[in-house]
């Protein structure tokens, strides 16, 4: 009866994609007012996150939050999630109450429309070229300074189904060591059952968020960026795995 549940999927799906570019159309002209002609990040942030929230919830999405600490709205944080589904950056944007600009892949700025607006407020980076990357890291310091929150997922793109918790890239801790800016381990636990790579799977239903305590650099013993890299990643494989039981 496995064809029952891979067409329910299939049909959920796309009422998913339904959703998200209805409300993506009715808040285009605010997001196009806010990026192109008065040109504020935060406000745009403040749209995306209204906007994450309405299609997530008519989707059938829906979010249970627990927080080690509050979070300080006058710091500025660099958040590090494990990603594991394209529902991660709405999910993200609409669970984290803090301006937060995104570090993403340039395929994503190749979308008609919605890539003009992912371009304008996000960081683009093409991982391919270490001259890219590098500038778009000089650009998250630069964005750091001016206020925002950079969200970068340290595994550099979704992993293979079949993998726990990939290898972490060095990338946000040599950022948050040569800034002096806390990291918040984000522990995503079930997008990837929720809404995977594959087509005919996926589910409306309701998915756990861990928001950990935020790590500085100079509370570790030495101030290094494998040391936060391990620190960070070992709190997100313990969580993942305490989620398992």
């Amino acid at each position: 009866m496995k064809w029952i549940g891979y067409i329910f999927s299939s049909i959920w799906r796309l009422w998913f994609l339904i959703v998200f570019c209805l409300v993506f159309v009715l808040f285009i002209p605010a997001l196009f007012f806010f990026t192109a002609i008065v040109k504020d990040n935060l406000i745009v942030n403040h749209l995306t996150r209204y906007w994450s929230i309405l299609f997530l919830i008519f989707s059938g999405i829906f979010w249970r939050i627990e927080f080690e600490e509050e979070l300080d709205k006058n710091k500025r944080y660099i958040i590090c999630p494990n990603h594991t589904s394209t529902l991660d950056i709405p999910l993200i944007i609409a669970a984290i109450p803090l301006p937060l600009l995104f570090m993403g892949k340039a395929e994503l700025a190749k979308i008609p429309l919605f890539g003009y607006f992912y371009k304008k407020n996000s960081i683009i980076v093409n991982r391919s070229k270490i001259r890219d990357s590098y500038a778009a890291f000089i650009k998250a310091g630069k964005k750091l300074e001016e206020g925002l929150n950079v969200c970068i997922f340290p595994e550099g793109g979704i992993p293979k189904t079949d993998i726990f918790l990939k290898k972490f890239k060095n990338g946000p801790f040599k950022l948050a060591v040569e800034n002096d800016i806390e990291i918040i381990p984000v522990t995503l636990a079930d997008n990837k059952k929720m809404f995977p790579e594959e087509y005919f799977k996926g589910r409306p239903g309701i998915v756990r968020v861990k928001i950990h305590k935020a790590i500085a650099p100079e509370n570790l013993e030495e101030k290094t960026i494998e040391n936060l890299n391990t620190s960070v990643y070992n709190t997100i494989f313990e969580q993942l795995k305490n989620y398992e039981q």
